[in-house]
């Protein structure tokens, strides 16, 4: 108990000067009952981080509940907690300075995504825009679309954040040099105007990567299995070093490697699109160091049924793996 006290004591520490907050800060946030009483003095707090308070798991649970995270996390050795804190604790980040989350609060905004998103898809269409030209000003589409210049400009932001387009301050806005991803908008954009459009989101991950793991295990060349098993090697090594943040940052980089295996470039666009939404839920909630062994486990079923060849082991491991998933996510 005496080593799971001394990780605690110095995790805490790294956890408030990471949210770079004061002592008494962090006790009026995080250390106090239901009527807002602190539960224990500054000079407690400097006791437990100095390991000179023996009993700290108690506070430990008051802060993981009121994170919102598993306790565990609080007992890991200190380097591998600095090492994913981000990980951990990321959520606690305040988002408001995100375009995309900052609009989702007005339908104005909202609606006008997805007027632009499906203006600037059909003219890329139609030829009327290539990839790297300007687009009229914020002047110019406030006029066009009756709305102020304002909410233009939060809408554009939006877009700049999807990747749709790129703005240059002092010099304009302009399509941005890969088009691709102007066909995947829409799916894109689900997102972030409501929960159900995730969990549909999530049905349409299930059914796209199973098949594509089966088609993965028939079709895959040597060069596709080259980088699968590259991606693969790097996940394991951040795992083995536990750096969880590294490992879970390399999972979409795994299931594109998959679906290229898959010999179907569509499949390829449509998960990459789907997985680069989700990683924004991703961030709603904790993951455990349970469940990052479970990904792990799961990751491997997987490789190994696509190597051996065996379709039907394949589909059944990706199927197995994102229905865990979905009750990782916190929705």
């Amino acid at each position: 108990m005496r080593g799971q006290k001394s990780n605690v004591a110095a995790n805490l520490l790294t956890l408030r000067r990471w949210l770079k907050l004061t002592q008494r800060e962090f006790i009026h946030a995080y250390l106090v009952d239901e009527a807002g009483t602190p539960l224990i003095s500054v000079a407690t707090l400097s006791g437990v981080e100095n390991g000179i308070q023996s009993n700290v798991l108690p506070l430990t649970a008051s802060i993981a509940t009121k994170l919102a995270v598993d306790a565990g996390v609080f007992e890991i050795d200190p380097d591998s907690f600095a090492k994913n804190i981000e990980l951990f604790f990321g959520a606690l980040v305040s988002r408001h300075g995100d375009p995309a989350y900052a609009a989702r609060g007005g339908n104005t905004v909202e609606s006008l995504v997805q007027t632009l998103s499906d203006y600037l898809m059909s003219a890329m269409i139609s030829g009327e825009l290539q990839p790297g030209d300007k687009l009229p000003s914020d002047r110019s589409l406030s006029t066009t679309y009756g709305v102020g210049r304002s909410s233009i400009r939060e809408a554009l932001k939006v877009l700049s954040a999807l990747g749709l387009i790129h703005i240059s301050p002092g010099q304009g806005t302009f399509v941005a040099s890969q088009h691709t991803d102007f066909f995947q908008a829409p799916l894109a954009w689900t997102l972030f105007i409501g929960q159900k459009d995730t969990i549909h989101l999530l049905e349409l991950r299930g059914i796209l990567e199973a098949e594509t793991a089966c088609l993965a295990a028939a079709n895959a060349d040597e060069s596709a299995l080259a980088e699968l098993a590259s991606n693969y090697e790097q996940m394991q090594a951040a795992y083995k070093s536990s750096n969880f943040q590294a490992f879970l940052d390399s999972d979409l980089g795994f299931h594109l490697a998959v679906a290229r295996c898959s010999g179907n470039p569509i499949y390829h666009r449509l998960l990459h699109t789907a997985r680069k939404m989700l990683s924004y839920i991703s961030r709603s909630g904790m993951v455990t160091i349970e469940q990052l062994h479970e990904i792990d486990a799961e990751h491997r079923a997987i490789y190994t049924a696509i190597v051996e060849g065996d379709r039907e082991n394949a589909r059944r491991q990706m199927q197995i793996h994102l229905e865990r998933a979905r009750n990782r996510y916190r929705l």
